[in-house]
């Protein structure tokens, strides 16, 4: 924590490949010296939270490069068109999986549904990158997200009160039906997305003054669709970026009222950073696209998104949101 006892938090949502956003992002931040001392994600962003917290402070970003770019693997020959060229390398990475991240579970187990993909190459991975005493000794303090998928309930997982393990980060990734479940502690857990996408929860009830940055993968404000694929692509944008900004606002808010009620001083600084693609993304499809070109694309524009940030004024709700296109 900084000596002004402000308290630095990352929050990274889900959303599969476009996690190289991510990355991009926390490769800023981490250029320009700051220190972070709490990090959090639900789905790919426990996957980057969980590398950030389980790596040295000079291995994070090469740890983070390693796994977001991953592995090479045969992708369709490019088409001239970036366009098309993104679709073909969604629909390849739906028939074939992606190396290094997953591939397809065949047979299907029929005792209980286990997913169409295998995390399996994944899990590898992570084992060879997180160093799980690290990650668990609280410096960063890290909070994953996972949703119990009977109940509905956000389950949070916290480093300052319990031990974290490889299994909480695979949960969290749980987005059925592509990926399974987790059964932990007599619970099936799945995806974080499916209750807290960015889960800032917990950091906004911290009685310090916040830098808090939200870096979420879908942006909630866009133009209004003018054909079936970008109707798709929108409705997964609101579905998240919506989701995550109303909480956002709404907890902003509440934590205002606690300090004007207990006489403290609520000097934040929030961020919201969003993803938004160009046009030649695969529309819906988008987060499927694990191709070297596209993990480069995005990596490259969160970076400028955290610089952008750092120039902001903030919006009337006290958050400064990236709008830079």
């Amino acid at each position: 924590m900084t000596d002004d006892q402000s308290l630095t938090a990352l929050v990274f949502s889900g959303g599969l490949g476009l996690g190289a956003y991510h990355a991009g992002a926390f490769e800023a931040f981490a250029s320009a010296g700051r220190p972070v001392d709490w990090v959090a994600g639900s789905s790919a962003g426990a996957i980057t939270a969980a590398l950030i917290a389980g790596s040295a402070a000079a291995d994070r970003i090469g740890n983070l490069r390693h796994y977001w770019h991953g592995p090479t693997t045969p992708t369709p020959a490019p088409t001239g068109n970036r366009h098309l060229s993104a679709w073909l390398n969604s629909i390849n990475t739906r028939l074939l999986g992606r190396a290094g991240f997953f591939h397809p579970r065949l047979p299907i187990p029929a005792s209980h549904f286990g997913g169409l993909y295998d995390l399996g190459p994944t899990r590898e991975r992570l084992q060879h990158l997180i160093d799980f005493e690290r990650l668990n000794a609280g410096e960063p303090r890290i909070t994953i997200c996972a949703t119990d998928l009977e109940s509905g309930d956000a389950m949070l997982f916290d480093s300052r009160s319990e031990r974290i393990e490889m299994d909480h980060i695979l949960a969290s990734c749980g987005f059925l039906p592509e990926f399974a479940p987790v059964l932990i502690a007599g619970r099936w857990l799945g995806d974080g997305g499916f209750s807290l996408n960015a889960p800032f929860e917990p950091i906004l009830e911290t009685a310090n003054p916040l830098r808090l940055y939200v870096i979420d993968l879908y942006a909630r404000d866009g133009k209004v669709p003018d054909g079936i694929e970008a109707a798709a692509e929108r409705k997964s944008d609101l579905t998240f970026g919506n989701q995550t900004f109303q909480r956002l606002r709404h907890a902003l808010e509440a934590r205002q009222l606690r300090a004007e009620l207990q006489d403290l001083d609520c000097d934040d600084l929030v961020c919201l950073l969003s993803y938004r693609p160009g046009s030649e993304e695969a529309g819906p499809e988008k987060s499927f696209d694990l191709s070297e070109a596209a993990m480069a694309q995005r990596w490259h524009a969160g970076f400028l998104d955290m610089q952008h940030a750092a120039g902001l004024a903030p919006d009337k709700n006290g958050i400064r949101s990236v709008r830079r296109r």
